[in-house]
């Protein structure tokens, strides 16, 4: 991808970055699409806006303002400061989402008017039309039913019609958009011209069979089409295969490894002080605090040395999980023995014992790494997921020094999974695994139990446990606690992958289990049930003279 990024930045300089701009093109459609460099060169600029919307307050707007993590900043998304008026990083996702479409759209129409032969230009025609679901998928999860147009661009006429289009529900776009992907998306990629292949095997990893097949997935999902999704959810389990720790090794889930086989869609990344600078921030708030000691001279994170972390990193009011994703449970008075009275977490047992010190103040024992049971792999007649080691940063399992957090608190930071190694101040070089082979496994578990195919589900779900090294599910005592275990088994699997909020809003169980979960004062006294979607901006309401609103933040007081 290095190779086309000057080219991306001259030739979108002027492109248009929401419905209020001027319908330039964002190149010369008379003769830019002449030759396929030309053309593969244009769509490269389709993935840029997908990069700026990755970013840590997308991080905090679909993972912190969840049940299971939380922010202690005061940042506005990460406390839901969001209205109309102030719609905070929604107005970043609106525009950077409209700006990816209409880049998809050009090229969809410009490509396929290209002088090339079908075998060369229609594939890059398929992979926009991927693209441009994708910006649709993301637009639709954020902020429910928006504008819906496919068409380019052309002129003034065109701008006018677009300015003045109105909400069109999100199931009816995320119909069209599967229809779509299936009917001129997937055919043309096929076994002949090499793209019907996992993505760690795409040309430049670029988006394509895989990622098609997932957003069908995906949308038929919000629309509760069990059995049409379930049909893309089978052809990727037909081309990734069998699920495991020798295909897919969960260490491989970090996101410092780039473009693993296990890769669905992934953010491209890549960094380094004298070289190219493409990179992300993700990680300064994925990553526990960290300051220089006075005594030693050595940066410490949250109390603890971690040397191939750096030194030169910054990092911001990092993710901790709440309670109910993870939290040793406390210790009854002045007794080490758990207090069985304690809410069980998603991530129970935590491989955390007694330390030898007594917590006067919190009327407890402070806690401790247990290497012991890391290195027995159980803890209190449990087993320990191995995802924990992961998803959750509780201190150095090596050495067990633990962090101030996880020693005082008995919860952890956001893990491993989400560092930087030798990042320097924020410049994150991480690829943002989006979208896993374990993620449509769940997925098709999730289907199956709502098609009444319990063995179904149990035989997926129990794919990805077993790779995590936790006891597979064998016991169906009905649908109601199936959907429990999934929900959960989502959390541990992809939580701090910008979908917990989506998933939470899907199921309609978003603001309450936020609000009952959150640890963040400020989120709990903001939030309200309209902020399962973010508000169109104000600015753009205006713009389409009174064609778009914001009803549910209107009877809100908003």
């Amino acid at each position: 991808m290095k190779k086309y990024i000057i080219y991306i930045s001259v030739l979108f300089a002027a492109a248009a970055c929401s419905l209020d701009e001027v319908p330039t093109s964002f190149v010369n459609r008379d003769s830019y699409y002449d030759t396929e460099t030309q053309c593969k060169t244009s769509l490269w600029g389709c993935y840029r806006p997908l990069a700026t919307i990755y970013g840590p307050n997308f991080m905090l707007m679909t993972e912190a303002c969840t049940d299971i993590w939380y922010s202690g900043s005061s940042t506005v998304d990460a406390c839901l400061d969001v209205t109309p008026a102030k719609p905070q990083f929604g107005a970043t996702v609106w525009r950077q989402g409209y700006l990816g479409v209409m880049r998809c759209n050009e090229c969809i129409e410009c490509i396929a008017k290209a002088p090339l032969a079908d075998s060369l230009k229609m594939p890059l025609v398929a992979e926009a039309r991927v693209l441009r679901a994708m910006y649709y998928y993301l637009l639709t999860c954020v902020f429910n039913g928006v504008p819906y147009y496919k068409q380019m661009v052309a002129d003034d006429a065109d701008l006018l019609a677009i300015r003045h289009l109105p909400r069109t529900d999100a199931n009816e776009i995320r119909t069209d958009l599967y229809q779509d992907l299936r009917d001129n998306a997937l055919p043309w990629f096929t076994d002949g011209n090499g793209l019907k292949v996992r993505a760690s095997e795409a040309p430049e990893h670029r988006a394509g069979y895989a990622l098609a097949l997932m957003l069908m997935a995906k949308m038929a999902m919000w629309n509760e089409e069990w059995d049409q999704a379930l049909v893309p959810l089978v052809q990727l389990e037909e081309l990734y295969g069998d699920f495991n720790e020798e295909r897919y090794p969960l260490e491989e889930t970090m996101w410092r490894y780039k473009n693993t086989p296990e890769s669905i869609f992934e953010i491209q990344h890549d960094w380094s002080v004298t070289d190219v600078h493409f990179a992300g921030s993700v990680a300064a708030i994925m990553t526990p605090i960290h300051s220089r000691d006075d005594a030693t001279g050595k940066f410490l994170y949250d109390g603890v040395e971690i040397p191939y972390l750096g030194d030169e990193q910054t990092s911001w009011s990092a993710l901790t999980s709440t309670n109910n994703f993870g939290c040793f449970r406390p210790a009854n008075g002045s007794a080490k023995q758990e207090n069985t009275n304690y809410q069980n977490t998603i991530f129970d047992p935590l491989p955390l014992t007694y330390d030898d010190e007594y917590n006067v103040t919190a009327g407890r024992w402070y806690t401790k790494i247990d290497t012991a049971a890391i290195r027995a792999g159980e803890i209190r007649g449990k087993k320990i997921d191995r995802r924990v080691y992961y998803v959750l940063g509780l201190g150095d399992y090596e050495t067990s020094a633990t962090f101030n957090t996880t020693r005082n608190y008995g919860v952890g930071w956001a893990g491993p999974k989400f560092w930087c190694p030798g990042m320097n101040l924020s410049n994150d070089s991480n690829n943002y695994k989006v979208f896993r082979y374990a993620d449509a496994l769940l997925m098709m578990a999730e289907c199956y139990c709502n098609s009444g195919n319990a063995d179904g589900a149990m035989e997926a779900l129990n794919k990805v446990r077993e790779r995590a090294g936790v006891d597979p599910i064998t016991n169906f005592t009905g649908y109601e606690s199936l959907t429990a275990v999934l929900r959960c088994e989502r959390a541990r699997e992809l939580g701090g992958e910008f979908q917990r909020k989506f998933d939470l809003v899907r199921w309609g169980v978003w603001y309450e289990q936020t609000l009952a979960s959150t640890n963040n004062s400020k989120l709990r006294e903001r939030i309200k049930r309209c902020h399962r979607f973010y508000p169109i901006p104000a600015t753009q309401c205006a713009l389409s003279s009174g064609a778009l609103s914001n009803d549910e933040y209107v009877a809100e007081g908003m």
